[in-house]
């Protein structure tokens, strides 16, 4: 498996993989996770098999402020940041316990840390925060996240550089 950037015909099996993981907060649009890409294609990227099967996608952009994106509408122009937002990763359920979204993060990681980015944010949904704490990502105290994100999200953070 190899971790690439998205191309155009990766886009219906993104949206496969994203309908079959979020079944408390439900999928988003073509339209809305093509402006996320748009923004910081760099940031966004899909692993594949040896057979060029996506396994699983990960999208990052520029972020401003502490509050996070709205979901299910496109991203304003962020402008360039010292912070990105971990929109969205998950990996396709013949996948899952492969190490395949660990091997996601840490590219986005290294690429990061390439750019100057100070840390990386991320809402955690479905109970995923236990996931992102094993990556060492904190839970961000008293967050103001949009309701579209569901019950018992929580904002979290990972510090990259701390000057």
């Amino acid at each position: 498996m190899k971790i690439q950037e998205i191309k155009e015909e990766n886009w219906p099996a993104i949206l496969n993989i994203q309908n079959d993981a979020y079944h408390q907060i439900g999928p988003e649009e073509l339209e809305v996770l093509k402006s996320k890409y748009s923004a910081s294609p760099e940031t966004c990227f899909v692993c594949v098999s040896n057979q060029n099967d996506v396994l699983g996608y990960l999208l990052a952009h520029p972020w401003h402020g502490t509050q996070p994106p709205k979901l299910f509408e496109p991203l304003p122009d962020t402008g360039n940041s010292d912070t990105l937002f971990l929109h969205d990763m998950a990996v396709n359920s013949q996948s899952k316990g492969k190490g395949i979204g660990r091997k996601m993060v840490k590219e986005l990681i290294r690429v990061a840390l390439q750019k100057r980015i100070k840390r990386i944010t991320l809402v955690a949904v479905q109970g995923a925060d236990s996931f992102w704490s094993m990556l060492e990502f904190t839970k961000v105290p008293r967050p103001t996240i949009c309701p579209s994100y569901g019950e018992n999200a929580v904002l979290m953070k990972r510090v990259l550089i701390t000057q």
